[in-house]
């Protein structure tokens, strides 16, 4: 039987409306921009190497994360992949995820925050729309994930918060509370008037300031470490255990060295350690007399403080090491130049340690004294550095970790510090390398069980 002419053409409109209404936040497009391809890339190639425990999902407020403290203070030890990209609407993460961002993935949480760029553009029920096809993709791909849906947040200008709130208000009718939760973060946002509060805020009003991502990343922490099944971060951490990234070329180097060949023996400081490697009248031929032999990496890096340290720990520096010993020095550029107080230098050292046994757990740590400073007694940094000193004892359990101080060498009976071993007072000089490699060879030698460099 053949349709007639008049049955034909309202068929032909009434798919052409249903295309029609079918709105563009759920159509899989991609960004045109290099930079937004070559990041899709990238990621692509993570995926696929990936073991990934939680995902991060969402726009420039996602992708931006990673340049914060923040970022690696919370996830720095967790299984983490950002797939965050400025600019991102529904239709784009869409994409993304068609296009094989997810391929692999068994993450344990997904953290969802999309909808801010959808509102310059489109109703608030069309951004609704895209982000329900968001879910269900995730669903769909990833049905053992536990989905964190955040609300959007405010942005300080009215006309685009109106729309927000509107979808907002609706996200909550997508959750199940069993595979989909909701955190509603756009009140954290506000002052106590209704107003936004920039110190939340970087100046454009959009994107997050170091304090807003640590009050983001705080409302999700008891349900993050819960599904992670593992211990919450202290909401108000030292500054001396935030991750402060030192991505320079040493670092890449030294990850490379990393990646070629496993070390028995790994130092790990800050300029004081880094100078062995220097020619001249600093370490060098001290360091290839007692540890060349050794098998021995330097991870000292000049200006370290404790939270470059973690970074760099955190970031490849010992991926695939099994060293038989790491020796560790760190805190002096922490009561200088961060000027942390003895106490939370101390804790810095302690969350080293704290890496160090979880990443190198068949390795043992020797965790010396800060080295003396200064003229004599007298000199206020010294004091600080010695209030730190007296607890790191508290860290040895003399299996595992172990603690020297070997202070005294370098210091006449009246407790001052000659310029014959350091010549500025603080770092070093051949003669005073050579001090440092005889006073610790005893020890470090009982620990590589191996025989003592004379």
């Amino acid at each position: 039987m053949k349709l007639t002419d008049n049955c034909l053409y309202f068929l032909l409109i009434f798919f052409a409306n249903i295309a029609f209404t079918q709105p563009e936040t759920i159509n899989p497009v991609p960004q045109p921009h290099k930079w937004w391809a070559e990041r899709h890339d990238l990621k692509l190639q993570e995926v696929a190497n990936a073991d990934v425990d939680l995902l991060l999902i969402g726009d420039s407020i996602t992708h931006y994360w990673e340049r914060s403290p923040s970022y690696n203070y919370f996830y720095g030890d967790r299984k983490i992949l950002n797939i965050g990209y400025g600019g991102d609407k529904t239709q784009n993460v869409l994409w993304r995820i068609d296009k094989g961002e997810l391929k692999g993935l068994k993450p344990k949480v997904i953290s969802l925050m999309i909808g801010t760029n959808n509102s310059n553009h489109f109703d608030p029920k069309d951004t609704l729309v895209g982000i329900q096809k968001i879910i269900s993709e995730l669903r769909l791909r990833l049905p053992q994930s536990k989905i964190l849906l955040h609300s959007i947040l405010p942005r300080g200008v009215q006309q685009l918060d109106q729309k927000n709130r509107i979808v907002n208000k609706s996200l909550p009718e997508l959750v199940d509370n069993k595979n989909v939760f909701f955190l509603n973060l756009y009140d954290k946002f506000l002052n106590s008037d209704g107003s936004q509060n920039m110190k939340l805020y970087y100046h454009d009003g959009v994107h997050l300031s170091d304090q807003g991502y640590f009050v983001w990343a705080n409302a999700m922490e008891n349900f993050i470490s819960k599904e992670l099944a593992d211990s919450a971060k202290d909401p108000n951490p030292p500054s001396a255990i935030i991750p402060i990234a030192q991505n320079g070329d040493r670092h890449k180097a030294k990850v490379k060295e990393a990646a070629a060949s496993n070390h028995d023996l790994i130092f790990i400081g800050d300029s004081i350690t880094h100078f062995y490697d220097r020619d001249g009248n600093w370490g060098s031929s001290v360091w290839d007399k007692y540890y060349k032999h050794r098998n021995a990496m330097n991870l000292g890096f000049g200006g370290n403080t404790t939270g470059k340290v973690i970074w760099r720990l955190q970031n490849g520096q010992i991926a695939g090491q099994t060293p038989k010993v790491c020796v560790l020095m760190i805190g002096t550029n922490n009561t200088h130049v961060s000027k942390d107080k003895a106490e939370n230098t101390f804790k810095g050292i302690e969350r080293i340690v704290d890496i160090l046994k979880q990443k190198l757990p068949s390795s043992k740590i020797l965790v010396l004294s800060i080295f003396p400073r200064g003229k004599d007694h007298s000199d206020p940094l010294r004091q600080e550095n010695q209030r730190v000193n007296k607890m790191l004892p508290n860290l040895a359990d003399n299996k595992t970790v172990y603690h020297l101080d070997i202070n005294q060498s370098f210091l006449d009976k009246d407790g001052k510090l000659s310029r014959d071993l350091m010549p500025d007072l603080l770092h070093p000089n051949t003669k005073g390398y050579q001090v440092w490699a005889e006073a610790m060879e005893p020890t470090l030698s009982k620990l590589l069980n191996d025989t003592p460099v004379n």
